[in-house]
C-alpha cells in the first residue's frame, strides 16, 4: 500500500495530466473519431464494432484510473491534514 505521501505525490501527476490542454484535447478527439466509427460501421461488421466498443470501453477505464488516482490523493492530502492537526493540538497539550 503507498503512503499518504506517495498517494499525494501520485494525485499531483495525475491531476496534470487530467487538466494538461493537450491531453483534454487529444482525448475528446480520440473519443470521438472512435465513438463515430462505431455509430457509422456496419451492423454486419459484429467483430469490428466490438473491437472499436471495447477500444472505447478501455479508454474511458484508462479515464477512470487517473481520476482514481487523484481522488485517492484528494483524501490522502486530507488524512495528512488531520494527522498534523491532531499532533499541533497534542502538542499545545503536552508541550516538549
Amino acid at each position: 500500500m503507498a503512503t499518504l505521501e506517495k498517494q499525494l505525490y501520485d494525485a499531483n501527476r495525475a491531476r496534470e495530466v487530467l487538466e494538461n490542454e493537450v491531453f483534454i484535447q487529444v482525448w475528446a478527439d480520440v473519443e470521438q473519431e472512435l465513438t463515430k466509427a462505431w455509430q457509422e460501421s456496419p451492423a454486419r461488421d459484429v467483430e469490428g464494432r466490438e473491437k472499436i466498443f471495447l477500444t472505447l470501453q478501455m479508454l474511458r477505464k484508462l479515464h477512470k484510473a487517473i481520476q482514481s488516482t487523484l481522488d485517492s490523493g484528494k483524501l490522502a492530502e486530507k488524512e495528512l491534514q488531520h494527522k498534523k492537526t491532531l499532533a499541533d493540538r497534542a502538542r499545545g497539550i503536552w508541550p516538549q
